[in-house]
């Protein structure tokens, strides 16, 4: 039998009913209960003008999205550090010689530089940081592309989508997302660099608190909203 693929069809519930011919959205294996066009603008709208997508799916809240944010985190944190953790040994004790020739140095009648540590253990904060990025990418993407949501965002009943239609999210869609959101990462190793571009992740984070469409600046970039689930 031939599975009818996802996307939106002329609405069966509008047939025969006289109703203004609409569209409704089929996942692929059942109609669901987005529909556009006349129908949709007969639909019931959400109480107290709480933001939703043009569909009307209720957004999620910042404090939702936050929530949800630090629960991966630390679930991609504890990752990263079960993986690196010999590089974090190795880089954390040449820290420490480099802190005891240092005392020598002023010991001696030496002076301090400022900018002397900055290149300590770089090799080893090269690797850290490539080890938190590649987990930190292929646990969003995965989860993203197979559920729609991480499992923070599970936790707190969340979900992310297309804003213009419901589905499984694309490969492009989720890397936009990913870029834009790790795009400061690629300079943590950097000196300097990662100072002028360290703002970037906390503009990111705060946009949905002034956006109309509650969207975060990887949002824009990859066309998306996170909505509350089943909402």
């Amino acid at each position: 039998m031939t599975q009818i693929p996802a996307g939106w069809y002329p609405d069966p519930a509008a047939t025969g009913t006289g109703m203004p011919a609409g569209q409704r959205y089929w996942d692929g294996q059942q109609w669901t209960p987005h529909v556009s066009g006349p129908v949709a603008a007969q639909s019931p709208r959400p109480a107290y003008g709480r933001p939703t997508t043009p569909d009307g799916q209720p957004l999620a809240s910042w404090w939702q999205r936050a929530g949800a944010a630090v629960l991966d985190s630390l679930i991609v944190g504890i990752a990263s550090g079960l993986l690196g953790l010999p590089f974090l040994i190795s880089y954390g004790r040449e820290y420490l010689r480099f802190m005891e020739r240092q005392r020598a140095d002023l010991d001696s009648g030496g002076t301090l530089s400022p900018f002397a540590g900055m290149t300590v253990g770089l090799e080893q904060l090269v690797i850290l940081t490539l080890i938190g990025l590649l987990v930190g990418l292929t646990y969003h993407a995965v989860f993203l592309r197979r559920r729609g949501a991480t499992p923070g965002k599970m936790v707190l009943g969340l979900r992310v989508r297309l804003r213009e239609r419901p589905g499984q999210l694309p490969w492009s869609a989720i890397a936009r997302r990913l870029l834009v959101q790790n795009v400061a990462t690629l300079f943590t190793p950097i000196p300097f660099a990662s100072l002028a571009v360290g703002w970037f992740p906390l503009l990111d984070v705060l946009w949905p608190l002034w956006d109309d469409k509650r969207q975060a600046l990887h949002d824009k970039a990859a066309g998306t909203n996170v909505v509350v689930d089943g909402g």
